[in-house]
């Protein structure tokens, strides 16, 4: 194996990685907040999806740990896992309160059964190529019955992309039923797609660029 960082994750990843200063990230959404800007929109949508209720959350692919620590602080109980070490170590210091894990979506076995499985950072173009299916019916089925999985990607352009149809053959293959898809995570009420031909429609003719999908247990 590489000694790139995040060269256990995948290539893509890697070349990510590259680019970027794991100061100088953290310090980025830092100023953020401290000018009062809104960076929360993922948790905002996973609390609207909650209807206030406090929950049992894992955040797949957690990176750092922004969301996992914005949702333990609203009161919701948190583990983060993530297969970059790297990223799960700044976690662990940043929020030594909450369980991190460095491990891989695709295998992991917690023993433990969540309200809301959260991915919300590209996970599915990020990861190995081929492991979405692996990744996809590992957490579905962490969870409990009614629980939602939410995962928010960028819809590409590239041919070998990654796409919302994909993503919606490997949940429903994993035995979820699929709640509603929307263009953002900042999307209230109705999701702008809800059934396959809609679904095939916005892949076919990239009417966005970003889906947040959310499947139901």
């Amino acid at each position: 194996m590489s000694n790139e960082p995040g060269s256990e994750v995948s290539p893509r990843w890697v070349t990510w990685r590259q680019k970027v200063d794991l100061d100088e990230y953290d310090q980025r959404w830092e100023a953020m907040v401290e000018r009062g800007e809104q960076v929360h929109g993922e948790m905002d949508f996973v609390d609207r999806c909650l209807h206030g209720a406090k929950a049992d959350i894992l955040d797949a692919g957690c990176g750092t740990g922004r969301l996992a620590i914005e949702a333990s602080s609203r009161g919701h109980r948190c583990v983060g896992v993530d297969l970059d070490r790297d990223m799960i170590e700044r976690a662990r210091v940043k929020a030594p309160h909450i369980t991190w894990l460095h491990a891989d979506l695709a295998e992991i076995d917690l023993e433990q059964s969540f309200d809301v499985v959260v991915m919300a950072g590209n996970i599915p173009l990020f990861c190995a190529p081929g492991t979405q299916q692996a990744i996809i019916k590992s957490l579905a089925s962490h969870l409990r019955p009614g629980g939602l999985l939410i995962c928010g990607f960028s819809i590409e352009k590239r041919r070998d992309a990654y796409t919302v149809a994909d993503f919606d053959r490997h949940a429903t293959g994993a035995g979820l039923v699929r709640h509603g898809w929307y263009p953002s995570w900042d999307a209230d009420g109705q999701p702008t797609a809800g059934n396959e031909s809609q679904i095939d429609h916005e892949r076919d003719n990239q009417l966005t660029d970003y889906a947040v999908v959310v499947y139901r247990r």
